[in-house]
């Protein structure tokens, strides 16, 4: 046993814990420099000085108001404090040492223990009124179930501290809640709400001329204009956030823009610059050990590795990630990373393994109720199975991505639907709260009518004693016969006669304050009643009205559709004879293709398996004919491509969803499909758009487009022919030039190229069969995006297809 512990064993429980603070201060102050050691010295002789130990407490939090850089330091401290305001039941010195803890460990990442000792101290801090402390944790409250994706009690904490703010009129902090808010609303989707807090929260920071919030503001901004694929705004606002925080050696802040602009980059598939700024981001995360940052950095580097096939580094990268997020319990983030290396183990074909890991993103999303993960943890399930050759499990989860992707999980109603439930609730809360106070104050007038009639007992029992003492007196006065003694006596019962009338006019006294006080109560409890009778009666006449009105509303709609039944009943019968004669010229066209043109190809390869079956072809005889067997399956396959594309088009099921094209990369994709074709017909093909041509439209209804128009360059352009893609800028529009060096086409044939209740085809110069739907259907996807399309064309000389598409609004004409 060492000395100090064989002396500690002396020594009573508090004395040893102030011993052991002392001791823990010298310590501290011994590695404290500059202006701090000055305070830390002058607060430890103030410390030396104070007799009682609730001063000694006081003294301690002060010391540690100087260590704000040091929360492991200040974790010994508070829990030694802490410990000794318990023992000395001292509440001030328990909530202040319990928010020290939750601080602390706040600043470590470490919520589940920040959610505890929060939850403890406020009771404390609240009876104190400390309204400054309460409004900073009741928002990191917040921010803790917002990094949890706990929307709704993310939003309760937010607004129990902008309450907070707003009774001490801290702009600050003020402004820093309305930030929070905004980004609560930014995570439901609700961006129109989320902008209206952002600037309201950017007016007050500017006022204070807070130029980190002010950046701070300026990426949220940003990230909202991103998601909404503003490119060019989202860009803007980074980098204004970025120079103000450069100018402030903000590096956290520099980390966030860094992940920001290296998201433009990922969006403009510049792989290589995106994940410079990753790792610019990363690596500053790492240097202030922002644990959440570092895992969304390292999600980032990872989407990148796999971009590039890197399945090593992109598997090691979502690991940490994975870890980190699991550490810090951010399970949003631990479903992106579990999602990153199902995809990774997809690649290295360990299907087994990227199914237990996908299994566990959509547990994950499913208890967060993050939509786009769930759907995207099925879309990876239903890969995953279907890479295994477990068809029956893939169509399962392939359902189920559907189910969400088209209906029942439509991801934006279900954000409204969120952020009405999260209105509700808080409503509901603060109808709640209000009660509760009305209620606590009638208790508390009921408790003071209890006291009142507690003392009334009491005097009234003392009253009746003192009546007896008087009784007692009188009678011993009566019996005494020794005049000095009996006048004595009579005396001293007159005395406790005057005590009495004392009691007697203090029970009157109560009695009154007793009546007074009921009579206060039951007014206030008929007051309370009738107030709730004229809010049922208020509701009752607005709901009536609202009913009233909606009647009269009926009424006049009726009333108008009947007069507008009449004209609209003409104009439907004209109409229905105008697509009843498109229906007709449909279904002639319907048969006409699969009884003419789909019969030809099927009947020579059910003709070809006949003979193979009854052993009346050899092999030679038949590698004679597959090339030309291959090219009949091969159109049959593009007919019923075009077939099903044409009859969607026609029943209007085809629903445009423009995005962000690069024309080169989609040409170029379109000219490896058809490569090995035309090396067999001896065509070069030539792709003349620039790599930086972005348009914005339907990336399937193009790719059709220039399928089908490649398709028939090749099949009406003989050996040594070209075919050659150019382009045309026409203001905000491109205008795409295919052109080939075939057969062309004379005026009558131009003329009936692209009208839709005519079916016609032509044959290659191969003798290649068509539908006649491939140019028909290029029109209407065309159309569809907003352009339009045309043909040029001579006989012997080829033909030039010419269309129009949308430019993006953020292409730059060079």
């Amino acid at each position: 046993m060492t000395l100090s512990n064989y002396l500690l064993q002396f020594i009573s429980e508090p004395i040893k814990k102030i011993f052991f603070l002392f001791f823990w201060l010298m310590v501290c102050s011994y590695y404290v420099y500059g202006q701090n050691k000055k305070s830390v010295d002058s607060l430890m002789t103030l410390y030396k000085q104070a007799k009682s130990d609730t001063s000694k407490i006081t003294i301690i939090h002060k010391i540690i108001n100087l260590y704000q850089d040091k929360p492991d330091t200040i974790i010994v401290l508070a829990n030694q404090t802490l410990a000794l305001s318990e023992k000395l039941n001292y509440k001030k010195g328990q909530g202040y040492s319990l928010s020290y803890l939750a601080e602390s460990y706040y600043s470590k990442s470490n919520y589940k223990l920040a959610l505890e000792y929060y939850q403890k101290s406020i009771p404390f801090i609240d009876d104190i009124k400390d309204y400054t402390l309460l409004s900073r944790m009741t928002a990191n409250i917040g921010v803790i179930y917002d990094i949890q994706g706990y929307y709704l009690s993310a939003l309760e904490y937010y607004q129990k501290s902008l309450s907070f703010s707003e009774k001490i009129n801290n702009k600050n902090h003020i402004a820093n809640t309305l930030a929070n808010i905004g980004n609560v609303y930014k995570n439901l989707g609700n961006y129109p709400i989320a902008m209206e807090y952002y600037f309201k929260g950017l007016k007050l920071f500017e006022e204070l001329k807070s130029k980190k919030n002010i950046a701070y503001i300026f990426n949220n901004i940003g990230i909202v204009y991103f998601n909404q694929d503003n490119i060019l705004l989202a860009q803007e606002y980074f980098t204004k956030s970025l120079k103000i925080r450069e100018e402030i050696d903000d590096k956290k802040g520099q980390a966030s823009c860094f992940n920001n602009i290296g998201n433009i980059y990922l969006q403009e598939r510049n792989l290589t610059g995106a994940l410079d700024y990753y790792n610019k981001s990363l690596k500053i995360y790492e240097q202030t050990n922002d644990k959440r940052g570092q895992a969304i950095s390292l999600n980032n580097i990872g989407d990148i590795h796999h971009k590039l096939q890197n399945n090593e580094n992109s598997a090691q990268s979502y690991q940490k990630a994975l870890l980190l997020n699991e550490e810090i319990k951010n399970k949003w983030g631990a479903t992106y990373s579990l999602l990153g290396l199902a995809r990774t183990e997809a690649s290295k074909k360990n299907y087994d393994k990227g199914i237990e890991y996908a299994e566990r993103s959509l547990q994950l999303a499913i208890e967060i109720k993050a939509l786009a993960e769930i759907k995207n943890a099925h879309n990876n399930l239903f890969t995953l199975y279907k890479h295994k050759e477990d068809y029956k499990k893939a169509l399962e989860y392939n359902e189920y991505f559907v189910a969400m992707k088209d209906s029942i999980f439509n991801e934006k109603n279900t954000k409204i639907i969120a952020n009405l439930e999260s209105k509700i609730a808080l409503e509901k809360k603060e109808k709640e709260i209000e009660i509760l106070n009305k209620n606590q104050e009638i208790l508390k007038k009921d408790a003071q009518l209890q006291n009142i009639e507690a003392q009334r007992q009491k005097n009234a029992r003392l009253a009746i004693e003192k009546q007896a003492e008087i009784e007692k007196y009188v009678m011993l006065a009566s019996a005494e016969k020794n005049k000095h003694k009996a006048d004595s006596l009579k005396t001293i019962a007159q005395t406790k006669q005057l005590e009495l009338d004392k009691y007697v006019a203090v029970e009157q006294k109560l009695q009154a304050e007793n009546k007074a006080r009921k009579l206060e109560l039951l007014k206030e409890q008929d007051t309370k009643l009738f107030q709730q009778y004229i809010i049922y009666l208020i509701l009752a006449g607005f709901f009536s009205m609202i009913l009233f009105a909606y009647f009269i509303f009926r009424s006049k709609e009726k009333e108008k559709k009947a007069k507008e039944m009449m004209t609209k009943q003409r104009e439907e019968i004209y109409l229905q004879a105008q697509q009843l004669t498109e229906v007709n010229a449909t279904k002639d066209k319907l048969f006409a293709i699969i009884g003419h043109d789909l019969r030809g190809p099927i009947g020579s390869v059910k003709s070809v398996l006949s003979l193979m079956l009854d052993n009346l072809i050899n092999k030679e005889d038949f590698d004679n004919i597959s090339e030309r067997l291959l090219e009949s399956v091969e159109n049959v396959y593009t007919m019923l491509n075009n077939l099903l594309f044409w009859a969607d088009a026609q029943m209007q099921g085809i629903e445009t969803k423009p995005t962000t094209i690069n024309l080169y990369e989609l040409a170029t994709k379109n000219f490896d499909l058809f490569a090995e074709k035309a090396e067999n017909k001896h065509i070069f093909l030539k792709n003349k758009l620039p790599n930086s041509l972005i348009i914005w439209a339907d990336l399937e209804q193009i790719n059709l487009v220039f399928r089908n128009l490649i398709a028939n360059a090749l099949k009406f352009t003989g050996s040594n022919g070209e075919i050659l893609i150019s382009y045309e800028i026409k203001e905000n529009h491109v205008q795409i030039n295919i052109k080939d060096t075939g057969i062309g086409m004379n005026a009558e044939t131009l003329q009936k190229i692209f009208k839709k209740n005519l079916h016609f085809t032509t044959k290659g110069t191969k003798g290649e069969k068509g539908t006649g739907l491939g140019l028909l259907l290029c029109q209407e996807m065309i159309e569809k995006n907003g352009g339009q399309i045309w043909v040029e064309s001579e006989i012997e000389k080829g033909s030039i297809f010419k269309f129009t598409l949308p430019l993006h609004k953020n292409y730059t004409i060079v």
